[in-house]
Order: structure tokens, then sequence, then C-alpha cells
């Protein structure tokens, strides 16, 4: 089950990249002190299933924001964050998306 804050950040990121789950991924991302992440660890942390992240986490290759590490021996897959404003703009949606939510007095 969600809260309202989750569902307004899905909400912001359906308006924005006709995605629900894009935004946090790209913010579970931005957070990454080394940007390596693995698309099993995201679900995780996101406690979201791993099939609504596998089509967000294409987009982001596909548009170079990350880039897929070589695989080793390790049976997961790592991508790596590639510099670029769109993570600081993902804050920025989702700095915006707290405070719309903020009651006003």
């Amino acid at each position: 089950m969600t809260d309202a804050y989750t569902d307004q950040l899905r909400e912001t990121s359906q308006q924005a990249f006709g995605q629900r789950y894009r935004l946090e991924l790209m913010l579970a991302i931005a957070d990454t002190d080394d940007g390596i992440v693995c698309l099993t660890d995201l679900a995780k942390q996101l406690d979201v299933a791993i099939s609504n992240l596998q089509s967000p986490l294409r987009a982001l290759v596909s548009t170079g924001l990350l880039t897929s590490l070589p695989r080793g021996d390790s049976r997961r897959k790592f991508y790596i964050r590639n510099p670029s404003a769109a993570w600081q703009w993902a804050r920025e949606l989702r700095d915006h998306n707290a405070l719309s939510a903020t009651p006003t007095i």
C-alpha cells in the first residue's frame, strides 16, 4: 500500500513521463553515492515489482542517463548513472511535488 506522497509522486511521474514509476526510479538512482545501481535492489528499495521498473530503466539507458556495466561474475545486471542535469530536474519535480502536497492553512 502506498502513502499519499508516493501516490502524488507517481501522478507527477505519469504527467511528466507518461509512466508512473520513472520519477521514483530516477530519484533512487540520483540519491546513490556512487551512481551504481541494480534493478533488483531498486525494486526492493522502492517496494515495487521489478516488472514496474523495467521499462523506465530501459528508457534511462536509451536516453544515455544510465550505462549498462559489464556483467562480470555476477548474475545481477548493474548500471552506472551518467552526469546529467536530468537528475537535478527529477529532484526539482520531487520538491515541487512535496510543496504542492503540503496543506495550506
